[in-house]
């Protein structure tokens, strides 16, 4: 009986593992666009974070996070502390957030110039 228990709680740990390393709390079945301007880069563990302040039509702003690739991951493709740098406009192509209006999955990031910073190519 000992045995069951601790299995059905190495479960529930393994679970809650992988459900914060995936993509569950996403719509991973749909897009979102967002341009704005760059408020802070986070290069942090266990991912990396955008904060992106986007103006609407009327002069409102709305802040928006983008939940980026963990930092191993992200570091072995070739980005870093410095990808991105607060006042730069650039378009985060996210997959919407389950639980936030204003969050997502970063996809890929779209900048002024055209280059892209592509993070979760898998989810095509």
């Amino acid at each position: 009986m000992k045995s069951a228990a601790a299995l059905l709680v190495a479960c529930v740990i393994v679970a809650g593992v992988e459900a914060h390393h995936g993509s569950a709390d996403y719509h991973v079945d749909r897009e979102v666009a967002v341009e704005g301007i760059v408020k802070q880069w986070r290069w942090s563990s266990p991912h990396t974070w955008v904060l992106l302040t986007v103006t609407r039509s009327k002069g409102s702003s709305e802040e928006w996070n983008g939940e980026g690739p963990p930092l191993q991951w992200a570091e072995a493709r070739g980005w870093s502390s410095a990808t991105l740098k607060p006042g730069e406009t650039v378009t985060l192509i996210m997959y919407p957030s389950r639980r936030e209006a204003h969050g997502g999955l970063i996809k890929r990031i779209e900048r002024a110039s055209g280059d892209l910073v592509v993070s979760r190519p898998w989810l095509d």
